[in-house]
């Protein structure tokens, strides 16, 4: 195991990493412009995207001719990020 995945959760206590993984959820597959436009356009997204992939949760996939990156949800990913849905909507509730 690395070091990203010894973690657990806490690997989630850097800003915006929990909100990534929710968009991604919510909306699917999405360009990583999508990311910066929706979330954060913090410059350091591309780290944050990095420590996510190194976690097994997403990946970045080039599109072809392009400089753009499609940024996709791993199975483990999605399992997860739906966790994170469902315990955002029950804390939100009364």
């Amino acid at each position: 195991m690395d070091s990203e995945t010894e973690k657990g959760v806490l690997g989630f206590e850097e800003k915006h990493l929990i909100a990534i993984m929710m968009f991604l959820s919510i909306n699917g597959e999405c360009q990583k412009i999508e990311i910066y436009r929706n979330v954060s356009s913090n410059p350091r997204i591309p780290d944050k995207l990095d420590r996510l992939e190194s976690m097994g949760l997403i990946t970045q996939e080039p599109i072809e001719g392009s400089r753009a990156t499609n940024i996709v949800l791993t199975a483990k990913g999605r399992k997860v990020a739906n966790i994170l849905v469902d315990l955002d909507a029950l804390l939100k509730t009364n």
